[in-house]
Formats: structure tokens, sequence, C-alpha cells
């Protein structure tokens, strides 16, 4: 149960560290959710598309389903619909884990590119959330959106559940 145990906790990190982040850019001027930069993904809300992308394609892969069918439309204006949609996501990697036994967490899967663990891909989306994360702040900060910005790393989240009540 180790490795469960691990990986659940994992994804439980990603969907605390996207709710917080999303909770901090609803406070963001809406303007510097648009505003386009010099970045790989040159805005706010196109790196969070991504994300979001990304997310749902890896889970789509882990749970076997069919990846052609997934929406991966760009939307414009609609950075409100896809914070909801990135925690929904990550809300939905958490019931997967759940499902999953250690065993499951050992099949080899694979993508378009590769084939690898289940909780290796796991592993994969949470890093990959936490590098975009990392991402949008830049690009915040590049935006003189300096205000408030918050904490997502892994400690914080540790020291967080630390202090919740019944920890």
């Amino acid at each position: 149960m180790i490795l469960k145990t691990a990986i659940l906790d994992f994804t439980l990190y990603n969907h605390w560290a996207n709710k917080v982040l999303t909770g901090w850019l609803k406070s963001v001027e809406v303007k510097h959710l648009y505003k386009e930069i010099k970045s790989r993904f040159p805005s706010i809300d196109l790196t969070l598309q991504h994300m979001n992308h990304a997310q749902n394609f890896w889970h789509a892969v882990i749970s076997n389903s069919d990846i052609i069918s997934l929406d991966e439309e760009l939307r414009t204006g609609s950075v409100d619909w896809v914070m909801t949609e990135l925690l929904k996501g990550s809300q939905n990697l958490i019931n997967l884990v759940n499902s999953l036994n250690e065993d499951d967490l050992r099949v080899k899967v694979s993508s378009p590119a590769l084939t690898k663990t289940t909780y290796e891909f796991m592993l994969h989306v949470v890093n990959h959330n936490s590098y975009h994360r990392g991402q949008i702040i830049t690009i915040s900060r590049s935006l003189d959106v300096t205000e408030n910005i918050p904490n997502t790393d892994y400690d914080t989240y540790l020291c967080t559940r630390a202090n919740e009540p019944g920890s």
C-alpha cells in the first residue's frame, strides 16, 4: 500500500495546488489572465488550458479511455470555465487513483509516444502541473501582478495538511 498511498497523496497535492492557484487567480484582474507575453504558452489563460488538456489526456491514457474524442479546442474568453475544468480534472485523478490497487499502479499503459507504468504517468501529471503552476507565477510577476502570490510547493501542502484539525 505504500505506492498507492504515495500516488494518492501526490494527486491530492495536485488538486490542492490547483485550488490554491485558481483561487488566487480569481482575485487577479481578469485582463492579466489574457494578457500575452513571450512564454511557451503566452498567457495565463492559455497555460491553464494546456494544463487542463494535458491532465485530461493523461487521465484518458491511464484509464484506457478514448484519447481521440478529447476536447482540446482552445476557448477564447473562458478562463473561469477553464479553472473549473482544471479542478474537475484533478479531482478525477484522485477518483481514478482511489479506484486502483497497488498492482493496477504497476500495470504498463501506452500513450501514443511511450509505454510506462500507471504510477509513472501519474507522477508525470503532477510534475507537469507543478511546472506550469510555476510558469503562471512567472507570467504573473512579468505582468507586475505580485500581490498575494500563493505558494503551491509540496512542502507547503504537507504543512497545511499537518495543521488541519484531526491530523
